[in-house]
């Protein structure tokens, strides 16, 4: 059999609010000390720091490392003319021939086209970690550029990897483009690293608490839970409600609690940066929660919410609604179960997964679901692309 040549040189540039797959991706590849590994970062530009961010790493370890200037004052269209300008910049001032790019959004893996065009990388690959059909941006003519410059990335790179199944389904519900326009395409889903975490017991556990982890978006649900904490605390006033991460409903959530006369049993620990400070938090919980509002979210279905996947690779059994496309695979699995956006439903469960006998199965069983997309088998997989 011919052996596989690792590729040695790789760049991948992506917009970030958070931690993304393409941070898994560099931690994996400088494990296996690639010679080179350029991580660009664009801030996406509604953010309040609109910096571009560049680390190379050679053989594992970092070699150069910079940042630009806030463009905070910048019009939205030089911003992006600005991530084009620094991503080529960057790359070019390497003197590096680079083998493969990886672009985490159509953005991205145009300039990765423009640059394969002038023999600047050799492969694109688009690692496509959304797909929002309708009413991405508020203007029709944002959401029309938005899908022009998709759908050259979908058409034109080497590769197509999606986060879920479901995304080439959509493309050819809402898009119209067949799998035959497609170079190669595959799904490469949200993993997580599932050794580094440590796993509680149900008896070593917060047993009566609840914890949920995200971006603190009305459409999350976390309002949801809120609202029922008034009836939990009747049954068991020693419920307490995790609350892990920042955005812009925060305020709304806590003068909700406020109101319901909750607040005390409410924790608000804000946005948790180091991974093992947040693994930790969410392992030593009794039950994690993923309250999608099917309503107001059009981003899940299409995606591979990741959030889901580390609640299980923590050991915690998960509550969640219908949205995610592995949501049914979940509650098949005994890892969590489905509920619906109904109060009874959701107290129900709740008080159904807290039972310590049926609480340590389900945290068993989250282990083992989890091994199936561990990061680990993912990329080893993938390592014939590079």
């Amino acid at each position: 059999m011919k052996k596989i040549k690792k590729t040695k040189n790789i760049i991948i540039v992506a917009h970030k609010l958070t931690t993304q797959p393409d941070d898994d991706l560099v931690f994996f590849l400088n494990k296996k000390k690639y010679s080179n590994v350029l991580h660009i970062r664009h801030s996406f530009s509604d953010a309040k720091d609109r910096r571009s961010f560049f680390t190379w790493y050679k053989k594992g370890k970092v070699f150069n490392k910079s940042k630009t200037t806030d463009y905070n004052n910048f019009p939205e269209f030089l911003i992006y003319l600005k991530e084009l300008f620094f991503t080529l910049k960057w790359i070019f001032m390497t003197r590096v021939k680079w083998d493969t790019y990886i672009g985490m959004d159509g953005l991205c893996v145009m300039f990765g086209n423009i640059l394969r065009s002038i023999g600047q990388v050799k492969k694109t690959i688009y690692w496509a970690i959304d797909f929002v059909p309708d009413k991405r941006f508020e203007s029709k003519f944002k959401n029309n550029i938005y899908h022009f410059i998709n759908i050259n990335g979908y058409k034109n790179s080497d590769e197509m990897w999606d986060l879920s199944p479901r995304m080439v389904d959509a493309r050819k519900k809402y898009l119209n483009i067949s799998k035959s326009e497609y170079k190669n395409i595959k799904v490469v889903p949200y993993g997580v690293w599932s050794d580094r975490i440590k796993k509680y017991k149900y008896l070593e556990c917060e047993k009566n608490t609840i914890v949920f982890m995200g971006h603190l978006l009305e459409k999350q649900g976390v309002q949801l839970i809120i609202k029922i904490l008034p009836k939990l605390i009747k049954h068991n006033p020693n419920i307490h409600f995790k609350i892990i991460g920042a955005g812009r409903f925060k305020e709304d959530l806590i003068k909700l609690a406020k109101e319901l006369k909750v607040y005390k049993y409410c924790d608000f620990k804000g946005k948790i940066k180091d991974h093992r400070i947040l693994e930790n938090e969410i392992a030593k919980s009794c039950i994690a929660v993923a309250p999608y509002i099917k309503e107001l979210d059009n981003w899940t279905y299409y995606a591979d919410p990741g959030k889901v996947k580390t609640y299980l690779a923590c050991g915690v059994p998960v509550l969640l609604t219908d949205l995610p496309w592995n949501a049914k695979d979940i509650e098949k699995d005994k890892s969590g179960m489905i509920i619906r956006e109904d109060e009874k439903d959701i107290i129900s469960k709740v008080f159904n997964l807290m039972d310590g006998k049926k609480n340590q199965i389900y945290r068993d069983n989250a282990v083992g679901c989890s091994l199936k997309f561990d990061y680990k088998n993912i990329f080893k997989a993938l390592e014939i692309s590079f």
